[in-house]
């Protein structure tokens, strides 16, 4: 038995390899021809590039870049369409719908410092980039910006015992603080988990709503939104053709947070 249950395990391992190498990533054709673009602070905006294609799926992902006075920051750049070069990369996990090493080129300069988790930082070793990694709940200070490490993991499994993304990866979300004033909260892809309930003071929040045992669904969604009551929410991490999820999310919305669909 134990040997059956081991070829069994090793043979879900290959499958899951090969799916993960054979994950195809491109612009979609039902992407905006402009970026959207929003103010979110003082002298500071939010840009989305819009919807990737992941295979077959159309889907809106968890791509941004922050501009802050004179700071570009990116968080999980993928299928952007911009040369304008990174201060900063924040990376939440190494999956391709996160990391893009393609997207990183047009970005990185010189002094460019990547921030990303540890499964991140060993993908992208030997490359010469600047990588500082951080783990869920540390915290790094500098050029007027805290970062705080948020844990992102699944509760749920997608087969048998397997997560998607095991707590063990230490894979993050992160609650950017800019100049001590705008509290921005990227949830990585993560379920509803109890890290959550010491969010604090947030002012935008980023929040997966896809489901699928890979993140939070709609409603679990809802419920952290409607806990930390952020001033504006902006759901990610999702196919675009699922619009009856993404209104039945803007419904669940308790009536002081303004929810912004980006795609």
């Amino acid at each position: 038995m134990k040997k059956i249950l081991a070829l069994i395990l090793i043979l879900l391992i290959s499958l899951l390899t090969q799916n993960c190498a054979m994950v195809k990533i491109s612009i979609s054709k039902k992407r905006s021809s402009t970026p959207r673009q929003i103010n979110i602070g003082k002298n500071t905006t939010m840009t989305t590039w819009g919807a990737i294609k992941i295979n077959k799926s159309h889907f809106f992902p968890s791509s941004f870049q922050l501009k802050s006075g004179n700071r570009i920051i990116y968080i999980d750049p993928i299928g952007i369409q911009t040369t304008e070069k990174a201060d900063y990369i924040l990376i939440t996990h190494a999956h391709p719908d996160h990391l893009s090493k393609k997207d990183l080129e047009k970005i990185l300069k010189p002094e460019t410092k990547i921030i990303c988790s540890k499964g991140v930082a060993k993908k992208l070793k030997g490359n010469g980039y600047t990588i500082q990694v951080i783990r869920p709940n540390e915290t790094i200070d500098f050029d007027g910006i805290n970062i705080n490490a948020i844990a992102a993991y699944n509760t749920k499994s997608v087969f048998l015992w397997i997560k998607a993304h095991p707590k063990s990866k230490e894979n993050v979300g992160f609650v950017l603080t800019l100049d001590k004033k705008l509290t921005i909260y990227h949830a990585g892809d993560t379920d509803y988990i109890p890290e959550m309930k010491e969010l604090k003071n947030i002012q935008i929040a980023l929040i997966p709503i896809g489901g699928d045992n890979l993140t939070m669904n709609e409603e679990e969604a809802a419920l952290i939104v409607n806990k930390i009551k952020p001033e504006k929410v902006i759901p990610i991490h999702y196919e675009i053709k699922n619009r009856e999820e993404l209104n039945r999310f803007k419904s669940l919305i308790n009536n002081v947070t303004e929810v912004i669909i980006l795609e």
